[in-house]
């Protein structure tokens, strides 16, 4: 029997990985299948060889072996005896794959119509013979999900959590992966294997994250955004209010009052003769400590007010005390 040229008969090279050569299969499997060209008595020809030649390079060991004896594989045969383990394996004898002449049989397809490339290896008192046709595959691991997450300040400060839905594709429970149920496409994910679907998660957002933090829970990657707040400016860790005083507060001392973003309030004593855009540092009252970062600092920044609409009598005394500064 000629030499069957399995990587020709699914269209792929022998570069091809093994999602490559999967895909291959499941789409000839679909066009090939004899349920889908009735009437067409070579259909089931082209399945059983496409079936072959996917269970040869489907399997990491059995490829490997295909590959390396190339157009000599007839030459190749089995160690006379069983290998360790009371015939559990079977060893080959690899110095005669090159050598002249091979086993018995004249090339001889098996009944089950397999090339006897095929059968040499796994025929006869070797390892039994796998099932025709795709195994269904183990489920694989899910690929980490990243999700942007957005909270308030006050969240940052006290942690929150969070109700997610996680788009996440899961084995096609029909086929169980394989894609196909017997000889056939599997009705229920279309030979896909998988089916989109999607997992509800409650996860928690611990207090102290910062724009940009990145929080792993039940295998999804949250990036935080923080929301502006109409109060605070953030800057790392520190966080920034600017206060209002008026021009006499400024001038003769005045104490202001605020709640913090943790719900904290505050009151600042601001002393006579503060400037405009004076700061006054909170220390440790910005965000909190985490992921190994102390807490930040809480700036209260002063903006002075101008008095407006003056009163004849108000400009009067602003003028004498122009010229008693002058």
């Amino acid at each position: 029997m000629d030499f069957k040229d399995y990587y020709k008969t699914l269209g792929v090279a022998k570069t091809a990985t093994e999602k490559d050569i999967k895909s291959a299969y499941r789409k000839l499997a679909r066009e090939n299948h004899p349920d889908v060209n009735s009437g067409d008595k070579g259909a089931e020809k082209r399945f059983q060889e496409i079936n072959e030649a996917y269970e040869v390079l489907s399997d990491a060991d059995n490829r490997k072996k295909y590959d390396q004896l190339g157009s000599q594989w007839r030459n190749a045969g089995p160690r006379r005896g069983p290998g360790p383990g009371g015939g559990a394996g079977v060893e080959f004898d690899f110095s005669d794959l090159f050598g002249g002449g091979g086993m018995g049989g004249g090339g001889q397809e098996s009944a089950g119509g397999f090339s006897s490339f095929f059968e040499r290896f796994f025929g006869g008192g070797g390892r039994p013979q796998q099932p025709r046709g795709p195994q269904p595959q183990q489920p694989q691991p899910e690929q980490p999900t990243s999700v942007d997450v957005e909270v308030t300040l006050a969240e940052a400060y006290s942690g929150t959590t969070r109700q997610l839905e996680i788009a996440s594709p899961q084995v096609c429970p029909q086929c169980r992966g394989a894609g196909v149920i017997g000889n056939g496409i599997c009705p229920v994910c279309r030979g896909a294997g998988r089916q989109q679907g999607t997992r509800r998660l409650e996860v928690r957002i611990p207090a102290g994250v910062t724009q940009g933090s990145k929080v792993k829970a039940q295998g999804v990657t949250m990036v935080i955004n923080v929301k502006p707040d109409p109060d605070y400016e953030i800057k790392g860790r520190d966080v920034i209010r600017k206060t209002s005083v008026d021009l006499y507060g400024a001038v003769l001392g005045s104490e202001v009052s605020f709640r913090t973003p943790s719900g904290k309030e505050v009151a600042l004593k601001v002393p006579a003769e503060s400037q405009n855009g004076r700061s006054f540092r909170l220390s440790g009252q910005g965000l909190p400590a985490a992921a190994g970062k102390p807490a930040g600092d809480l700036y209260v920044k002063l903006e002075v007010t101008l008095p407006t609409k003056l009163t004849p009598r108000e400009k009067e005394l602003f003028e004498e005390l122009s010229r008693l500064r002058g």
